[in-house]
């Protein structure tokens, strides 16, 4: 899709194996529960977040995976950006924000910094490695100057999550992603949810999501897309997008928000 467009009236999505990232407006509130750690960075007044326990107003927030919330940007642009499932870019933000109630984190130290590259990325896009390296960088130097070491990952739980990513669009059993690391079903589903901070089943779904992205960027329409990852309907196709993203593929990527999708390249894939 076309790079070329306005920042005040469009928003863009760059689907990657490792992170996503959109950045644009939202037409509404979201209510989510992400399938992977989430970093939320408002491009312009402060963004409200709501737990269980109240409503933060911040200019940026680490939302920890599979925790519920409510996003009220108020019309204003913004990033959202997904982290790597495994956990390991939610463990190395530790120090880089102050907790709050139910372990969501608010106030990026350097924000300022973060918001001008964002910003810059939302007016001026880029094609996909350019903008990887971008989000890259800022992560580093975030993790570099106040977060904390990369954290031990359990193998078998990378080589699970390769497993269900090459059979994606099969609902293979849970039984044959543990057998192929040698785990008893109870086990996995432990030390899955221990390593990445959501169920397996839920970690299964989210990147069906992921994928669905790809053929759509490609220019296929929402139909042809859901069939493409293994879903035999739209309607459920859509479903399970709106529980994921808090919005409707057909909002996020038609009428609505309208967000170009950027895919990656095959190096980044």
């Amino acid at each position: 899709m076309s790079l070329s467009h306005s920042p005040l009236h469009s928003a863009v999505m760059y689907p990657w194996n490792k992170r996503t990232l959109f950045i644009g407006t939202l037409v509404e509130p979201i209510a989510v529960s992400y399938g992977a750690a989430t970093l939320i960075v408002s491009l312009g007044n402060p963004v409200h977040i709501a737990t269980r326990s109240g409503i933060h107003a911040c200019y940026s927030a680490l939302i920890p995976a599979g925790l519920n919330v409510k996003i009220d940007a108020r019309h204003q642009p913004l990033a959202i950006c997904h982290l790597d499932v495994l956990g390991e870019d939610f463990a190395r933000f530790d120090g880089c924000l102050k907790s709050t109630e139910e372990n969501l984190r608010i106030g990026l130290k350097d924000e300022a910094d973060a918001r001008l590259t964002l910003q810059t990325m939302y007016r001026q896009p880029s094609d996909s490695e350019k903008a990887f390296g971008q989000l890259d960088h800022l992560l580093d130097y975030c993790f570099d100057r106040f977060g904390a070491p990369s954290p031990a990952i359990d193998t078998r739980i990378i080589h699970a999550i390769n497993y269900i990513k090459q059979h994606f669009e099969s609902n293979i059993p849970i039984g044959d992603v543990a057998g192929s690391v040698q785990l008893s079903v109870p086990r996995l589903i432990q030390l899955f949810k221990q390593q990445t901070g959501v169920p397996i089943r839920r970690f299964r779904l989210w990147h069906r999501m992921y994928e669905s992205m790809l053929p759509i960027g490609a220019g296929h329409n929402l139909t042809d897309a859901a069939l493409i990852v293994g879903f035999s309907d739209s309607p459920h196709f859509t479903h399970v997008f709106s529980s994921i993203w808090g919005v409707t593929p057909s909002c996020l990527f038609g009428k609505g928000i309208g967000a170009d999708i950027i895919s990656p390249t095959p190096v980044l894939r």
